[in-house]
């Protein structure tokens, strides 16, 4: 089975709607993308739904045929009330919507972190989706008071397409409201807004259709949380397998053959839950600026505001070589914004030790990505240890995979095996995958091709001997040892005063 079978894989993502037709093999086909449409910290449903509907009818023509099963993954969190007719009642708030922070901030406070954590997964912040609805308590009571469904942005696309509202348990799991070890509806935590599981999504099985397609009649999957469907799809499935998702931010998910202890990983800022099989457990952890560094260096340091992309990657690009291999000798805070996990601490700001006049510009664009690589490895060790499975192998995945000295950091730094995914849509072709499932066939026939990074022995021990005596005692220690001028403004104009050498 399976011979001459088309599926869809889409992915709604924060800053494009992407799409693949591919084979059950996970050869593509064809790819397209738009832009994610937004407005501030929300996105109007039907130009969601429009942007993520029109990467698929591209794809469609390039082909020349309907695919036979569709798949949607995407982010977590965005989501949007829908009334009895299946109409929104508000935009779509985005996961980064900071408007129910006091929200959170009170759920934190009235009922304690740790034990929400332990019950659902997922600590208090103000994207999940229960302080998105005590928000709308508050300040939208008639449209909650009318919402006859919640749905997330993978969910509005299913039901663009079939009629029908369902969505995933790897959705679920983000909301706060979800019991994560019962696998159902948390009754006491709807019930704080005024709502009930009857006025959620039916969640679905791996693989069980939302619903078909009102046009072509085939079947379509929520495949569930766009980090977890990449994972899978790159081969990060059994227990002690490491996904390091590269972009902007960073994410790093390690998969577990239990739950892990939930009050130490919640201490660490870790949420937990099912992968996207339904078997296996894993704990994620996120790291807002990893990508956002190079950003921030291009605009702030090397002046390449509003820039090309092109122009300001081959810029950076062209300074990293130029420092040079092995460790630089400084040692950077990689937080622009503070840092959720490991050692949560929101005061932490980007900070650069051992800076003087022999480094210059090259060294330090070589240093932003040493302590990027640094960060993602730690979080890394600190999930191995409470998932007790330690760590088998890092797969890395994601835009930034681009940045080959980025990797070869990566994998100097890891006593594990280290794999590049080569396929950038990993998410796409995981949706895809679970799409198959619909029609029997095995998601797990889809295997992302990779590479194998190997780093000199030379190197690697450098940058391990970094990791445990710089790096680790500078972002362990306690913020009276912070000095208060180490902030991402203070850094810029210590880097022009000192660094302009190498320009």
């Amino acid at each position: 089975m399976g011979a001459g079978v088309i599926l869809a894989g889409l992915d709604v993502g924060s800053t494009h709607c992407k799409a693949v037709l591919a084979t059950p093999g996970g050869t593509v086909l064809a790819h397209a993308q738009c832009r994610t449409p937004a407005d501030g910290p929300t996105h109007d449903v039907g130009a969601l739904c429009a942007a993520a509907l029109d990467a698929l009818a591209e794809c469609v023509t390039a082909v020349g045929r309907q695919p036979d099963a569709v798949g949607i993954t995407g982010m977590a969190e965005t989501g949007a009330p829908l009334d009895a007719a299946g109409e929104p009642l508000l935009p779509a708030s985005s996961w980064s919507d900071p408007r129910p922070r006091a929200h959170a901030e009170r759920l934190r406070r009235d009922l304690g972190a740790g034990d929400l954590h332990a019950a659902t997964g997922v600590l208090p912040s103000p994207k999940v989706p229960l302080a998105k609805w005590l928000w709308m308590r508050e300040e939208h009571p008639a449209a909650l008071d009318r919402m006859r469904t919640w749905a997330g942005a993978a969910d509005l696309v299913a039901q663009a397409l079939t009629g029908q509202v369902g969505t995933d348990a790897t959705f679920a799991q983000r909301s706060m409201a979800w019991d994560v070890h019962a696998g159902r509806w948390h009754r006491d935590l709807l019930g704080l807004a005024g709502l009930d599981a009857d006025r959620m999504p039916a969640v679905r099985g791996p693989g069980e259709p939302v619903g078909r397609c009102r046009r072509t009649g085939v079947p379509v999957v929520v495949a569930g949380h766009d980090h977890l469907v990449g994972a899978w799809a790159a081969g990060v499935r059994g227990a002690g397998e490491v996904a390091d998702s590269m972009g902007t931010a960073e994410a790093v998910v390690t998969v577990g053959e239990t739950a892990p202890d939930a009050p130490a990983a919640g201490r660490q800022g870790m949420s937990y839950g099912r992968h996207v099989d339904g078997t296996h457990w894993c704990v994620l952890a996120g790291m807002s600026s990893s990508g956002a560094l190079v950003e921030w260096f291009c605009d702030q340091v090397l002046g390449l505001a509003g820039a090309p992309a092109e122009q300001r990657y081959r810029r950076f690009a062209e300074l990293v070589e130029r420092a040079g291999a092995g460790p630089t000798g400084l040692t950077v805070q990689p937080y622009l914004s503070g840092r959720s996990a490991p050692d949560p601490d929101p005061a932490r700001r980007l900070t650069v030790h051992g800076l003087d006049v022999g480094h210059g510009l090259p060294h330090l664009a070589r240093a932003l990505l040493e302590g990027a690589a640094h960060q993602a490895h730690w979080m890394a060790e600190v999930q191995g240890e409470l998932t007790g499975n330690g760590t088998r192998g890092v797969t890395l995945l994601g835009g930034s995979v681009r940045q080959r000295t980025w990797v070869e950091i990566k994998a100097a730094l890891a006593p594990w095996p280290t794999r590049v995914c080569a396929v950038p849509d990993a998410a796409c072709l995981g949706a895809a995958a679970w799409a198959g499932a619909a029609l029997g066939l095995d998601p797990a026939a889809v295997l992302l091709p990779g590479h194998r990074v190997s780093p000199p022995a030379e190197l690697a021990a450098a940058y391990r001997s970094a990791h445990r005596a710089a790096f680790l005692p500078a972002v362990t220690a306690r913020p009276a040892a912070t000095r208060p001028e180490s902030t991402p403004r203070a850094v810029t104009e210590q880097v022009r005063r000192v660094g302009g050498r190498g320009g």
